[in-house]
């Protein structure tokens, strides 16, 4: 983990457009669904209906890393026969990025405890976690100036929220 943090600090940070990491990444999941028997689906939505690129200043592999870990954790807490909704767009100077799915979301009292080190509060079944996941995202985020907030649903509907802001680049 220290090694990929020292990575990406050494890293060429460049511009890169956060659409087209969401929408790559998205579509291998999406692809990798179809030959599962959980009948999940991923959905994107865009924000802003006028905006076809958003530009951050980053690595685009470890802003890949991001969306697929976030991706991972929502199809692995989401039940049979469920969505998961990919929301990009823009929220005063920076990207947006909300992913939200249709699990039983957080039980935590303090729900920022699930970006700690070692952290998990998964059931037995999970099998093996280093609950290392959402801290490497954390870092990564925080790397590229940006910041991750972790939420439930709100109102009646079940499931976790994780929002992601990323400064945009000009």
């Amino acid at each position: 983990m220290l090694k990929d943090e020292a990575s990406l600090s050494r890293a060429k940070m460049e511009k890169v457009d956060l659409i087209n990491v969401v929408n790559s990444v998205v579509e291998y999941f999406n692809s990798d669904l179809l030959n599962s028997n959980k009948n999940i689906k991923i959905n994107i939505n865009n924000f802003n209906k006028n905006i076809s690129e958003i530009n951050v200043m980053g690595v685009e592999s470890k802003l890949e890393q991001i969306v697929a870990n976030l991706l991972d954790n929502a199809i692995s807490f989401s039940p049979s026969n469920s969505k998961i909704s990919v929301f990009y767009g823009t929220k005063q100077k920076d990207a947006q990025l909300l992913i939200e799915d249709e699990g039983p979301g957080f039980n935590e009292t303090n729900i920022d405890k699930i970006f700690d080190r070692f952290y998990s509060n998964r059931p037995e079944k999970f099998g093996e976690h280093s609950g290392l996941g959402l801290n490497i995202v954390k870092n990564i985020i925080e790397l590229h100036g940006g910041s991750i907030l972790a939420s439930n649903q709100p109102g009646h509907k079940k499931g976790a929220k994780i929002e992601v802001l990323l400064p945009i680049y000009k």
